[in-house]
C-alpha cells in the first residue's frame, strides 16, 4: 500500500513555487516575479500545492500571501480542478 505524501510528487514548476516558499511567505506578485511564469500558470500550481496540502495561504494587510505548509500527515484534498490538455 502506498503511502499518501508518497504519491504526491512535485512537478518541476512546483518545485519551483515550493523552493521560493522555503525561506519565508510571499506574495503572488514576488512568487510570479521569482519564477518568471504568467498568472494562469501561477494560478494552477497553486491549485495543485493548496490541493495537495504543501502550501497554505492567508491574508496579511490586505494582501494575500503563501507558506510552505510544515504540519505532516495531511491527506490530500480531492481535485475537481484538472488541466486541460489544450492549456500551455
Amino acid at each position: 500500500m502506498s503511502n499518501p505524501e508518497q504519491a504526491t510528487v512535485a512537478t518541476l514548476p512546483q518545485q519551483k513555487v515550493l523552493d521560493q516558499l522555503q525561506g519565508e511567505a510571499r506574495t503572488w506578485n514576488e512568487l510570479r516575479a521569482l519564477i518568471k511564469i504568467n498568472d494562469d500558470d501561477l494560478g494552477f500550481i497553486i491549485l495543485e500545492l493548496l490541493n495537495q496540502r504543501k502550501v497554505w495561504t492567508t491574508q496579511k494587510n490586505d494582501v494575500r500571501v503563501y507558506g510552505l505548509e510544515r504540519r505532516t500527515g495531511l491527506v490530500p484534498r480531492l481535485s475537481y480542478w484538472q488541466r486541460r490538455s489544450t492549456d500551455s
